[in-house]
């Protein structure tokens, strides 16, 4: 079985070492698809992915790279959505033409479309012919999975047959797939986790303990059931992988992208010199924006996300916009 991943950036890199040590490595292999043809000529000739992760090479000959969607789709059942947010409709759009109804697509993207404020699922389904779409989300820093440590994750779809193929391809002793019929909860709490990130940065670069993370922490999952649950979702979603478990990694982990602009915009960076210094997509930085403007339009408080929306996009200074967060009338934990 045939793997495809669009996208070789940290993520489809890291997807393709998963697929590669999975319990069905034997017989498959990996179709990764990179605009940048000197990325595909050496993970081709040297098994090495120069711009990610180049310590952590694929010699086995297993993993072939691209630059051609057609090849990708045509060689392929299962597609592995694994390009930023920002890009998946771009992307979706230009493979449209070789995209056939039995193909499964997975997106592992967290985040939510900047101006549409969609979910990944949803660009998917609006953009190509596919039914079989699912969502893969769960607590997967990068290297931490490259080094081998023991992670898992939650494929979701509303199709049974999604759940099982993706799990078969996937699933390893050291990479365990839990299976869900709830995809919008997996693909919020893999969306929202983004934007509490940020705020467990600032609390640490503030010098806040574990006591402050640990509420922040548990105020964050509230605030992703209560937004997740006006979608549709379920509020035990939140308490699993995709949810708490995405949520701890992302916020007490360097590794996260989203947690270390926190602690640069603590350093006294403006938001765009965070993002530059940082030189990756940083997810909860819009996502902050999109989520809101949900809370707005529906008339719930979110307030952890008002407070990281005054700092990042109205300049309010971190002090204040804390002493407002602190301030703010809450008496019933649920």
């Amino acid at each position: 079985m045939a793997v495809g991943i669009l996208g070789a950036g940290s993520w489809g890199w890291t997807l393709a070492h998963i697929i590669i040590r999975g319990e069905r490595s034997n017989n498959d292999k990996v179709f990764i698809w990179t605009r940048d043809e000197k990325v595909s000529k050496s993970i081709n000739e040297h098994g090495v992915n120069p711009k990610r992760f180049p310590d952590f090479p694929i010699y086995n000959g297993r993993v072939y790279a691209t630059t051609s969607l057609e090849e990708v789709f045509s060689n392929c059942e299962i597609i592995l959505v694994a390009v930023s947010v920002s890009s998946v409709r771009e992307v979706m759009k230009a493979a449209s033409r070789f995209i056939e109804g039995n193909h499964i697509i997975v997106s592992t993207s967290k985040g939510f479309e900047k101006n549409t404020g969609k979910r990944v699922s949803e660009i998917i389904k609006e953009e190509s012919c596919c039914r079989k779409i699912g969502v893969l989300s769960g607590p997967n820093l990068a290297r931490e999975i490259l080094e081998g440590s023991p992670s898992a994750a939650v494929v979701a779809s509303n199709i049974r047959e999604v759940q099982e193929k993706v799990y078969s391809a996937i699933h390893s002793p050291l990479f365990r797939i839990y299976t869900s019929y709830d995809v919008i909860g997996v693909e919020l709490g893999g969306a929202l986790k983004n934007i509490y990130a940020i705020a467990a940065g600032i609390a640490d670069g503030l010098g806040f303990k574990v006591n402050s993370l640990a509420f922040l922490l548990s105020r964050a999952a509230s605030e992703m059931m209560k937004l997740g649950v006006m979608f549709g979702a379920k509020r035990e979603t939140f308490f699993g992988i995709s949810g708490i478990g995405d949520l701890f990694a992302t916020a007490s982990s360097d590794l996260s992208r989203n947690r270390r602009f926190g602690k640069l915009l603590v350093a006294g960076k403006k938001p765009d010199e965070a993002l530059k210094e940082i030189g990756e997509v940083v997810e909860g930085y819009w996502t902050t924006h999109v989520a809101f403007g949900m809370s707005v339009e529906l008339g719930i408080k979110l307030n952890i996300v008002s407070a990281l929306y005054k700092i990042i996009f109205l300049g309010y200074d971190i002090p204040t916009a804390i002493r407002e967060l602190l301030r703010a009338e809450v008496k019933e934990e649920f």
